[in-house]
């Protein structure tokens, strides 16, 4: 089962390789000629430089690189415009920080997202491997500028940074040239974050906009229940490891309940799961002269990255990788040693001290039928449930699960 589900994730990636995820959209040439049909809608974390475009589903896709396309567009998701900009290059990573203002900026012709589009202002987004990057153009401008945020170390003291928000001066006048400034928002666009959501709120105040509430959730409820199929064994120098001692399966079930949050919720491909999970075993590891049982009692906090590699409205396949926090607790502990004069094992109660608190790493495959029902297989590493020098007690695990998924995606 082990080497099952380790080819399966292996190959899992070679699925995505030939999957496209091609909606409904348009392409708008340099000759200003709009060709509908379905483009391909892509998550990546960085503005793309080309679009693949059918005509209809059945056709060849083609690729308009970003010298052939103006602008393109996904129905109801996104939309993307082709500019020429000066983009900043200063760092944002706390490790990379400049000593002093780092006022460079480079000349480039890119594909901007538009994140809002009205009577007096469009705001832009534009991320690439340096950092994210926010432009706003009114109407009676040409050319996307953007909104400035500098942060670096002070000269004299490098130890300490410096956060410019120059953008917030910059909206500022944007609010007093289309006359939407009161006192409060004066107050309030000193708070305002350079990111999205608050952006966003700012385009709508210059365009007199109400807020438009996005048609997909940023994340979903499920709950679940399946199957562990558990093996204690021994390592190091003990008896019971030796390649005469057996260690006994344990099948029992388990609960489980958790929420995923999306990267992107519009295409819904990297999710990030969070999982706690409730499950016991029964386990036992025989030698001719040994024997130890117990039964445990887990409960594990699982965080997860998960990608669906095949991603259609009928039918997800997905992989996935995580880490579990474990808190357990033993029952019925029992260590047993042959006694050759009395011709019985003596036994002993919790003279192995199996630990309250471990963690594991572990690998999940699996597929989302119709939006609601996740079946998957999973296979926890092998993890240390003791703590002594020469040997130890490890558990690993197989878990069959069944989800019951929440949510629109």
């Amino acid at each position: 089962m082990k080497r099952s589900l380790l080819a399966l994730l292996w190959v899992l990636p070679f699925l995505s390789v030939a999957q496209s995820n091609f909606k409904k959209g348009y392409v708008v040439t340099n000759s200003k000629d709009t060709l509908k049909g379905y483009v391909d809608y892509k998550e990546s974390d960085f503005n793309p430089v080309s679009v693949r475009f059918k005509a209809d589903p059945e056709s060849k896709p083609r690729i308009f690189t970003i010298s052939e396309c103006e602008s393109y567009s996904i129905d109801s998701l996104d939309k993307y415009e082709r500019y020429v900009i000066d983009a900043s290059m200063s760092r944002e990573e706390v490790s990379n920080l400049s000593i002093g203002r780092d006022s460079t900026f480079k000349t480039d012709t890119v594909f901007l997202k538009v994140l809002n589009h009205g009577k007096n202002v469009t705001l832009f987004s534009y991320k690439d491997n340096i950092k994210k990057r926010f432009y706003m153009m009114d109407k009676d401008e040409n050319k996307p500028v953007e909104l400035i945020r500098n942060l670096y170390l002070r000269p004299e003291h490098t130890d300490r940074m410096v956060t410019e928000d120059k953008y917030v001066n910059q909206i500022l006048s944007k609010m007093r040239k289309f006359d939407v400034l009161n006192e409060t928002d004066g107050k309030k666009l000193r708070l305002i974050k350079y990111m999205d959501k608050d952006l966003l709120k700012v385009a709508y105040t210059l365009n007199d906009q109400k807020p438009i509430k996005s048609k997909s959730s940023v994340s979903r409820f499920f709950v679940g229940s399946g199957l562990t199929i558990s093996k204690a064994t021994y390592t190091g120098a003990n008896a019971l490891a030796k390649d005469d001692a057996k260690s006994k399966t344990s099948y029992t079930p388990l609960i489980a309940a958790g929420i995923d949050f999306f990267a992107n919720p519009l295409i819904g491909k990297l999710i990030y799961r969070i999982e706690l999970s409730l499950m016991t075993s029964k386990n036992e590891i025989t030698s001719p002269s040994e024997r130890h049982s117990f039964d445990q009692l887990s409960v594990a906090l699982t965080p997860q990255m998960i990608y669906n590699f095949y991603n259609s409205n009928r039918i997800k396949v997905f992989g996935g990788l995580g880490f579990s926090l474990n808190a357990s607790g033993y029952s019925n502990n029992e260590s047993g040693l042959y006694n050759r004069f009395k011709k019985r094992m003596d036994v002993r109660e919790n003279a192995v001290d199996l630990q309250s608190f471990n963690y594991s790493f572990q690998g999940t495959a699996g597929v989302v039928l119709n939006k609601k029902v996740e079946i998957s297989l999973g296979y926890v590493l092998p993890s240390a449930i003791s703590d002594y020098a020469y040997y130890n007690v490890v558990m690993q695990r197989y878990k069959v699960g069944v989800n019951y998924l929440f949510g629109k995606h």
